[in-house]
């Protein structure tokens, strides 16, 4: 695995990404509750497939929004509210990883890449406004 050894490429990469999260979004990657998964996971794509830089940050920003609802859709189905969470303050992000992708010379290897990635966010992110939709969603009680 990737992961284990990142090349000095991989490792620059992941300092800009991470430093462009924390630039356009003021979003820390030291607040990041999934950041060991997020790091693991950017890794091993950016370490297989060499993205470029513009790329890197769009995998970034992806894995971030991804990881990011999927914790909230686990602690949920668990029986927990976060009442402070709405979709629309991470919507930015995913929205700029979309714009970056598009402007990679290598956004369609990388959208190929994210492809179950952008499955799963298309189910979580229908099923977040389902659950949260005033008047409908959230089935207390089974």
């Amino acid at each position: 695995m990737h992961e284990n050894n990142p090349s000095p490429y991989t490792k620059k990469q992941w300092l800009i990404a991470v430093r462009s999260l924390e630039n356009e979004f003021d979003i820390q990657f030291e607040k990041i509750q999934v950041k060991d998964q997020v790091k693991k996971l950017f890794f091993n794509y950016v370490g297989l497939h060499h993205f470029s830089s513009e790329a890197c940050i769009a995998l970034y920003y992806r894995l971030f929004f991804y990881s990011t609802l999927l914790l909230v859709q686990i602690i949920e189905s668990e029986g927990f509210e976060i009442e402070d969470f709405f979709l629309n303050d991470l919507q930015p992000v995913y929205l700029s990883s979309v714009a970056r992708s598009v402007e990679a010379k290598d956004s369609l290897e990388l959208e190929d890449v994210l492809k179950n990635i952008n499955l799963s966010l298309k189910v979580l992110i229908y099923d977040f406004i389902e659950n949260r939709a005033p008047g409908g969603g959230k089935k207390k009680g089974g």
